[in-house]
């Protein structure tokens, strides 16, 4: 499904279809070491409460209940909360599951931590939008709550861009993507489509604003957050220019 011309990529790329073409690239396996170096770095007892921004349908935030924390899980879309609602159902675990805008969380001091995963900020692409977002992030938490994001980030994209990529899914359709990236703007951008083996087609756009370490310590820090740990992976290595993702580890600041 495409969007109205007037609406943002994202009101109506994360369906059905996202689903089936993503979710092979990320197994289970991946997600379960992920929640368990989440819960290393968060350090939290049984029973902590815990917000999953962009959860999608629900891949860490299942496994984040089933760790012991009571979790919430916030998306826009309400195919990925459908299908995040069965997993968590066949998972026996209880999630509190809602539909709602990153930039206006219904909470008030209420979360020990707040997680978003998957680069899932960065898709409004101006600083101001990512701000609200982050300061509602800031509300939500409890005071000295802990705020773990992770994110593509720019010194990698602009060292590793790759124009053109084509892959088979695990149904057997073919999907092609090309892709640009905007120096000045850190914007990146893709086109896929995709040609199902039961002779379905169809194509997606997506673009999000892609920042360096520096640019997103500023943003957080003029939200009341305040960085105190940076990483490469999930493997916890150090993060520098080389690393295949950005995790940060911020603190609500008074």
């Amino acid at each position: 499904m495409q969007p109205a011309e007037d609406q943002p990529w994202w009101s109506a790329y994360f369906d059905d279809e996202f689903l089936r073409l993503y979710r092979p690239f990320l197994p289970p396996e991946d997600t379960l070491r992920e929640v368990d170096t989440v819960v290393e770095i968060l350090g939290f007892q049984r029973g902590a409460q815990v917000l999953d921004l962009a959860c999608g349908w629900g891949r860490h935030a299942v496994e984040l209940a089933r760790a012991g924390y009571r979790v919430s899980g916030l998306d826009r879309s309400e195919s990925l909360l459908r299908h995040a609602r069965g997993i968590a159902a066949e998972a026996g675990v209880q999630v509190w599951w809602v539909r709602g805008d990153v930039r206006e969380l219904p909470w008030s001091e209420q979360f020990a931590a707040v997680t978003c995963f998957f680069s899932s900020l960065g898709y409004f692409l101006s600083d101001a939008e990512d701000l609200r977002a982050l300061c509602s992030v800031r509300d939500a938490l409890l005071p000295d709550g802990a705020f773990l994001m992770e994110t593509m980030h720019r010194d990698l994209v602009a060292r590793e861009f790759a124009e053109r990529d084509w892959w088979e899914g695990e149904h057997g359709e073919h999907v092609w993507v090309e892709r640009q990236f905007d120096p000045v703007e850190g914007v990146s951008r893709e086109w896929l489509r995709w040609q199902g083996a039961d002779g379905t087609s169809g194509e997606k756009f997506h673009e999000i604003r892609v920042r360096s370490a520096t640019e997103w310590a500023a943003l957080l820090r003029r939200a009341g957050l305040e960085p105190e740990e940076w990483y490469g992976d999930w493997n916890l290595d150090p993060f520098t220019r080389e690393s295949e993702r950005l995790i940060v580890l911020a603190k609500r600041v008074e």
